[in-house]
């Protein structure tokens, strides 16, 4: 059976693995971001917001036939 390997220590499975958390970790902070968009920003107690992190993302616009932008 053939050894695959990039070096003497790196091989594909670990590669793969670092892929995966990369795209784990990243996909966890995209629906975290999107998540926000309703019901966002929360208020304090003395009327400041509170964002958190990460920042909510801006209000979603739709592209109607006439193309005028609706919130």
């Amino acid at each position: 059976m053939p050894f695959i390997a990039f070096t003497r220590y790196i091989d594909l499975a670990q590669v793969a693995l670092y892929l995966f958390w990369i795209f784990f970790f990243s996909l966890v902070f995209y629906l975290r971001k999107e998540d926000k968009r309703e019901g966002y920003p929360l208020v304090g107690d003395r009327g400041e917001p509170k964002l958190g992190f990460p920042v909510p993302a801006p209000p979603k616009e739709y592209m109607h036939a006439n193309h005028t932008p609706e919130r």
